[in-house]
């Protein structure tokens, strides 16, 4: 019986390591690098979005970009109650980015990203519950961002 289980064991630890798996978004071995980022908006979500492509500032790669990204948050009632009051609201992170390769090629993507939640009682809550979805949003566009970047 051990000897069943240790070669399932063993096979499965030489497909694992043998799979070939490299995660997404490290930055080793890039296509692209970044040269420059301007950012206008929101400075907090900018600030969160900068941390994560600058990253890819200093990679070695032909493909070289330059970003000028404007970063909006909009919220908005989705649904009231019978008394007029609001019920569920949407929280759209849009962030409207121009790319410029090495050869001057201007490029412009628009990512939106957007949540519906209800509403609470607790505005300190509400609030802290909103900031922590537009920095989820924001990190999802980043991400978005980064695959468009390489796939280009």
């Amino acid at each position: 019986m051990k000897k069943i289980l240790f070669t399932k064991f063993f096979i499965i630890i030489i497909f694992i390591t043998g799979c070939g798996y490299t995660p997404i978004f490290s930055n080793k071995n890039t296509s692209f690098n970044i040269v420059e980022i301007e950012s206008t908006g929101n400075n907090k979500l900018n600030k969160i979005l900068n941390n994560k492509l600058n990253i890819y500032k200093n990679s070695n790669s032909e493909k070289k970009y330059f970003l000028k990204i404007n970063t909006d948050v909009n919220k908005k009632i989705s649904s009231k109650d019978s008394k007029g009051n609001a019920k569920t609201f949407e929280l759209t992170v849009s962030t409207n980015t121009n790319i410029q390769d090495e050869k001057g090629y201007i490029k412009e993507k628009l990512f939106v990203k957007s949540i519906n939640y209800n509403n609470n009682n607790n505005k300190f809550d509400l609030k802290k519950y909103e900031n922590q979805s537009s920095e989820i949003l924001i990190n999802k566009i980043s991400e978005e961002i980064i695959i468009y970047l390489q796939t280009n």
